[in-house]
């Protein structure tokens, strides 16, 4: 591959859920290793499997971001570090003790720590933009922003080689990560004295809404402006109600079928469903995926960066 390797923003969601799915994989592998009867057990047996259809998916992706040496972001890395250096003061036998109990000092460091991955975890989608944006600045200036970002720093950093626009995304998606910053005349400063310029990009308060099913892998966050709020609800309304019409119609279809009028009714009630879906997004600004092209490391790192700091003993969520 000697041509520039393109990473978008679905690469790196791709690549956090599939990491985190290995991470989780191998965790419960070893854990049973420890406590089972023996070492044919079926369910041993069936994780080894698991992770290995992980593996084939996994490899590759994390092969193409090695290869360009991407700078990861990982919100509160700082803190991260700090809570692992602790645990990893710990025996393997006092950590499972830990998570066995669910109480205790080193419990609460392990709910700590997972407390922040999950949370990061749940942003996938915002880092993900976030990672893909900082890697079109030049390197000096994207290591400089990923600090702001995993340690709260205040320095400023040059946004000049992103687009007005793509700059309004850079401290929008900040925002959402809870670092507020302002951008006047392409620097990024997280000095409030800088929301006082009347040309300062800022971001506009939003309110997450879990679309899905509730908090989960398979849910995901959208942003609604906080003056759009009414309007979000009132389409939130109509659609679970629209919803519940074609869930009806569904199963009279099953059931006994539908006559003419029927069918074009559930028709129409799927065409209007699927608008209001489109409503929803854009009353939320959804936006497309976002990618950048890079040239091949000259010297690419041994590993592919990780998107979340959670290796070590006892690293599985303790919430």
């Amino acid at each position: 591959m000697d041509g520039p390797i393109t990473i978008t923003s679905n690469d790196i969601v791709d690549y956090t859920v599939l990491y985190r799915k290995r991470h989780e994989t191998i965790f419960r592998h070893d854990y049973m290793a420890r406590h089972s009867a023996g070492k044919d057990d079926p369910a041993i047996g069936a994780l080894k499997t698991q992770l290995g259809e992980v593996e084939a998916k996994l490899k590759p992706l994390e092969e193409r971001i090695r290869q360009v040496d991407l700078v990861m972001v990982v919100p509160k890395r700082a803190d991260l570090i700090s809570i692992n250096a602790e645990i990893n003061q710990h025996s393997r036998e006092e950590l499972d003790a830990a998570l066995k109990s669910r109480s205790g000092a080193v419990y609460e460091l392990l709910r700590k720590r997972a407390d922040i991955t999950k949370s990061n975890y749940e942003r996938r989608e915002e880092i993900a933009r976030l990672t893909i944006l900082l890697n079109m600045l030049p390197r000096t200036q994207a290591e400089n922003l990923r600090t702001v970002v995993e340690s709260s720093a205040a320095q400023d950093v040059t946004l000049a080689a992103l687009t007005a626009e793509q700059q309004q995304e850079m401290v929008t998606l900040l925002g959402r990560l809870g670092v507020s910053a302002f951008v006047s005349e392409g620097l990024l400063s997280r000095d409030k004295k800088k929301a006082d310029d009347l040309n300062c990009l800022a971001w506009t308060e939003e309110i997450p809404k879990t679309i899905g099913g509730g908090a989960g892998s398979n849910s995901a966050a959208l942003w609604v402006p906080k003056d759009r709020m009414a309007e979000w609800e009132e389409n939130e309304k109509h659609l679970a109600d629209i919803g519940r019409k074609i869930q009806t119609k569904l199963a009279k279809s099953q059931a006994d079928g539908l006559n003419d009028d029927e069918q074009k009714e559930f028709e129409s009630l799927q065409k209007l469903y699927l608008e209001l879906r489109t409503r929803r997004h854009s009353i939320a600004n959804v936006k497309g995926p976002i990618c950048v092209s890079l040239p091949k490391a000259d010297r690419p790192p041994v590993h592919a960066p990780l998107p979340t700091i959670d290796l070590g003993p006892g690293s599985a969520p303790a919430a």
